[in-house]
Order: structure tokens, then C-alpha cells, then sequence
């Protein structure tokens, strides 16, 4: 029955996805194509988007720093350029918190907001899809601020993001369906279960004020991990994505990151039956999840901390790739040029040639 179902569906999808090739972009492999997910509770413009984001980069460590530059790297005009050459996908980071009133109006910077127009419609000029999301609201989860990260009534916390998305919408209201909205990264810690069931609907309807059809990513609790979405409830809407994190196996991408009070030591290599398991197992949770709920799923970040070995990292890049679009996950790498597992090094205008092609090859 299944089989049967992903035929009919590819076949159902083949008209919308023709019209939106990229024709400066490598077509996804054939395992890929030949692979569909359940999308009996969306229309069907969001199973197609869902399906064609395919290939995709965070631009991350820019736009979601504090102020952009305080992490090592701008976005820079040519970033967009090449990223976009060889991406279908590109997810754009943002933490608009920073850049905001502190009050519950939430009144944005408005040259802050210019910038992230600007970028928006750059990558859009390009011809790719775009994730604009709400990244690092550090004091909503209960987390300890970022250097340069300024603190807010806890009153407010929820008010503003509810007011940052009126705003957001509204800017982005005219802009094509290529564009896609991202609620809030990663959810974890005091704002799981309930508490973000219902502040994603809060968030959801002020979006759908100015923006009746746009795609719209909610994700799960616990970092956006698959092993969350049981306890995820969604408004009942038609042009929705679900938003899906893996880092699994989680010692062997975070060896030796500094921010861990208990670092995990380096020299981790990947990927064993173990390893190749853990990676699968998430997958595979996501995957049941979406037979269930007929809501597509987007592997949005994955990616391994530059301090292990650099063969193993792109073994673990090409595995995660793989087996994502041999279930019809499109995927967006964590990130593009910057200290965490950048696919592109800015200081010797090369890419990091091993992860590239494990990547995109």
C-alpha cells in the first residue's frame, strides 16, 4: 500500500515540481526523486515546496549573531552568489530579538530590518527557496544571554515575538511563495510541550494576517529533534512544514565545542554501525511521523564541529545526505562560512573541498 501511495504522489507531484527547477543547480540524485512523503493534511503547493527545497546551506553565524559581525563573519554579497549556484535551499538565520524594542511591541530597528530585506530579496533574485526564521530569542527558552545580547521584562518575552512576527509578515507580505517563514529555532527548555503548542498557534495566526498561504515551518521541542514530535500539536492549516534538527551522533558533532560545561573529548571518529543507527533511527522517527500526520518534514540543520577529523566529518555529511533524500527529506547544512562546520572557508575564498563534495557531488 505504501508503495503504491509513493507512486501515485510522485506522479502527482511531478507537474508543480517541474515548474520549479533551478535550472543553475545539479537536479536532486534519482534516489531522491523517486521518494515522497505523506501529505494527506497540506495542499498541495506546500507537498510540492516541501519536496523541492532538496538541497540547502544555513547562512548561519551572520544575521543571528548578537550584531552581525560579533561571531567572525558578515554576510557578504558574494556568499549569496555561491551559495545559491549550487543550493536549492537557503535557510537565513535571523535574531530579530536584538534588534528590536524591549518592550512588548517589539518595535523593530528598522535599518536592521532593511538589511534582512535586502538579503531576502537578493537570495530570492537568485532563484532559490528562503527560510527567514527567528533564531537565538536566548531569553524566551531560558537560556543565559549571548555577549551583546540584552535582556527584556520577563512579561514581555512572548508578546514581542508575537509582535516581531506581525511585523515580519507584514514586510514580506508581497514577496513569492519561494519564501518560506520559520517560526522559531529550536524550542527547548522552558518553553516544550504545551507552552510552545500554544504560543506556535499565537504565532501562527498573526502570520496568516497578512499572509493567507505563505509555507510556515513549526518544529518540535528539544532542539528540533525527532524524538519530540509526539508531543507536538499543530493548528490545523494547510501550508504547513515541519521543521526537523539532527546532530546525531551528538559526541561525535559536538566534540570538543567550548560552550559545553562537560566537553566531550576530541578525537571521535564517524561513522560506525553504531553511529550510522543513530543517524538513521531520527530519521527514521521523523519518517513515521509524517505517515501519521501527513505533514511534510524538512531536515533543516545537521552538520559536526570543525575540531574532528576532517575525513570523518565529511563521511558523516555524505551519510546524513543520503539518507535523508532516500526518504524524501530535503536538507539544509549547518553553515555555510563560519567556525561551527562551514562548507565554505571566507579567509581562503575556497570551499572546504571535502565536505563540498560530500555534500553536493
Amino acid at each position: 500500500m505504501q508503495a503504491t501511495f509513493t507512486r501515485t504522489l510522485v506522479a502527482a507531484l511531478a507537474p508543480l515540481l517541474a515548474t520549479t527547477a533551478f535550472a543553475n543547480r545539479p537536479p536532486p540524485a534519482a534516489a531522491a526523486a523517486a521518494a515522497a512523503q505523506a501529505c494527506h493534511a497540506v495542499s498541495r503547493e506546500a507537498c510540492a515546496i516541501a519536496h523541492g527545497l532538496g538541497r540547502g546551506i544555513n547562512l548561519g553565524n551572520m544575521l543571528e549573531a548578537p550584531r552581525e559581525g560579533d561571531w567572525g563573519v558578515r554576510l557578504e554579497p558574494h556568499f549569496i552568489t555561491l551559495a545559491t549556484r549550487h543550493f536549492q535551499t537557503v535557510r537565513l538565520p535571523v535574531r530579530w530579538s536584538n534588534h528590536a524594542a524591549p518592550t512588548a511591541d517589539a518595535q523593530l530597528d528598522e535599518a536592521f530590518a532593511r538589511r534582512v530585506d535586502a538579503a531576502v530579496d537578493a537570495l530570492l533574485a537568485r532563484d532559490v527557496r528562503v527560510i527567514l526564521n527567528v533564531h537565538h530569542y536566548t531569553q524566551l527558552t531560558g537560556g543565559a544571554l549571548h555577549p551583546g545580547e540584552f535582556a527584556v521584562d520577563a512579561a514581555v518575552l512572548e508578546e514581542r515575538l508575537v509582535n516581531l512576527w506581525r511585523q515580519i509578515a507584514e514586510r514580506h507580505r508581497h514577496r513569492p511563495a519561494q519564501l518560506l517563514f520559520e517560526l522559531l529555532n529550536e524550542p527547548h527548555g522552558a518553553l516544550e510541550g504545551e507552552r510552545w503548542n500554544l504560543l506556535a498557534a499565537r504565532l501562527l495566526a498573526v502570520v496568516r494576517a497578512s499572509n493567507p498561504t505563505r509555507v510556515v515551518l513549526i518544529g518540535p521541542g528539544d532542539w528540533n529533534h525527532p524524538r519530540a514530535l509526539p508531543a507536538l500539536r499543530l493548528p490545523a492549516d494547510p501550508h504547513l512544514i515541519v521543521a526537523i534538527h539532527s546532530y546525531d551522533p551528538f559526541d561525535f558533532t559536538h566534540q570538543g565545542v567550548t560552550w559545553r560545561a562537560d566537553p566531550f573529548p576530541t578525537g571521535t571518529r564517524c561513522c560506525d554501525k553504531t553511529q550510522r543507527a543513530q543517524v538513521t533511527q531520527a530519521l527514521d522517527d521523523a519518517v513515521r511521523w509524517n505517515r501519521a500526520h501527513g505533514v511534510p518534514v524538512h531536515l533543516g540543520e545537521f552538520g559536526a564541529y570543525s575540531a574532528g577529523d576532517l575525513a570523518s566529518r565529511a563521511a558523516y555529511a555524505r551519510l546524513v545526505r543520503d539518507e535523508a533524500e532516500r526518504r524524501g527529506i530535503g536538507w539544509a547544512w549547518w553553515e555555510w562560512g563560519s567556525y561551527f562546520s562551514g562548507v565554505y572557508d571566507p579567509a581562503r575564498h575556497a570551499w572546504v573541498e571535502p565536505l563540498r563534495r560530500a555534500l553536493l557531488d
